[in-house]
């Protein structure tokens, strides 16, 4: 009698284990793999000592085929480095910076400790005036340039400039 509670509690226990586990666990799972992807909420990546944090294209008015990309970028090192150059789409963005200090076309530093932001509550801005045809919710390629940490190669969102991202505008 013993061996066959025994051995109901253990299939309950299996079968329990499987049904409240959901549809799937493990590193292959669906919710495991969604999360590594592109989520549409900003694209974050680390390259070097540089955070960049929430890259999302927002595209400029209809039929311009301009875009400015909203970004912070978090120095998270001891040594400073500089943004170079910024590409949306393999074009070269302009890179524009609030701070009258600053050479246009020079690099843009970034000490350690610092976070700069582009493009939203911000006077800094990477845009592109014209030539990209792409359509809404589409992802483009952007690559940043740094002096030390080097080339950040990422797949950035297109949003329209609505809701958060209303005034946002590209700026030459």
């Amino acid at each position: 009698m013993k061996r066959s509670r025994i051995a109901a509690v253990a299939a309950v226990l299996v079968v329990s284990t499987a049904a409240l586990s959901g549809c799937y666990n493990g590193p292959e799972a669906t919710t495991t793999s969604m999360a590594s992807g592109n989520t549409g909420n900003g694209v974050d990546q680390l390259q070097g000592d540089i955070q960049i944090e929430d890259a999302t294209l927002v595209m400029g008015a209809e039929g311009t085929g301009s875009a400015t990309l909203v970004v912070r970028l978090v120095n998270v090192g001891v040594e400073p480095d500089a943004l170079t150059y910024a590409t949306i789409n393999g074009s070269p963005a302009d890179i524009v910076v609030a701070d009258d200090s600053v050479t246009p076309g020079s690099p843009v530093e970034l000490p350690p400790g610092s976070s700069t932001g582009f493009g939203h509550d911000s006077d800094n801005y990477l845009s592109l005036q014209s030539g990209l045809d792409v359509p809404v919710s589409s992802y483009v390629p952007i690559q940043l340039g740094f002096r030390n940490a080097g080339l950040a190669e990422m797949q950035v969102l297109t949003v329209p400039p609505v809701g958060y991202y209303e005034g946002v505008t590209p700026q030459p």
